[in-house]
């Protein structure tokens, strides 16, 4: 099995972590940002976009496509229809409600000023609403995990997105609740080796 992005965080990294926790051996491959346009042009990439996951069977892009089958390959997809449902939810949330936001003001804005406006809500508003949101329905679950008392790909989700967003948020990361659940994933052996041995990043 093999990976194929960028030498950074971005739309692989769940599947990256997905992958490790998972136990799945696979080829990280990352290509330097300036030799994309080359590899685009001339290898065999579906809708011509990374991260591609192959397998000796298929080539799949669409980031969520391969998180969701990694997911079900790792036994971490939720154990029931419901479970699977909720934990897609979750992650998708997660995506779009505030990683979106938060590469637009790091990453996709250029200006300073305006950078600097993103971030402060992205700050004082953006990111503790979405926390609280995040916190109800995880206190509800009645576990040490979002789904109760099993790991899923949503709490593998979760600690790549506040590894990421503390860029900006500090260690401002919601409840205490939600800290022990961070620091509960970060300190799992396998995500813990990978962690340490990951090649430095070039981006988030």
């Amino acid at each position: 099995m093999k990976l194929t992005y960028f030498n950074g965080s971005g739309r692989a990294e769940l599947i990256r972590l997905i992958l490790v926790q998972g136990g799945i051996e696979f080829e990280d491959f990352r290509c330097a940002s300036k030799d994309w346009p080359k590899m685009k042009e001339e290898g065999d990439f579906p809708f011509k976009q990374i991260p591609l996951l192959e397998t000796d069977e298929l080539k799949i892009c669409q980031s969520r496509v391969i998180a969701r089958y990694t997911a079900r390959l790792a036994g971490l997809a939720g154990k029931t229809s419901e479970e699977e449902a909720m934990s897609d939810m979750l992650v998708v949330a997660m995506e779009d409600d505030l990683l979106e936001k938060y590469w637009q003001c790091t990453f996709f804005e250029k200006d300073p000023e305006k950078q600097a406006v993103l971030q402060k809500a992205f700050k004082e508003e953006t990111a503790p609403k979405f926390l609280d949101n995040i916190d109800k329905l995880y206190q509800k679950s009645g576990g040490d995990y979002l789904l109760g008392n099993s790991l899923s790909y949503a709490d593998l989700a979760y600690y790549r997105m506040i590894s990421d967003i503390k860029a900006v948020t500090g260690d401002d990361i919601g409840s205490d609740r939600l800290k022990g659940l961070y620091q509960r994933v970060a300190a799992l052996p396998r995500i813990v080796n990978y962690e340490k041995n990951k090649p430095e990043s070039e981006f988030t």
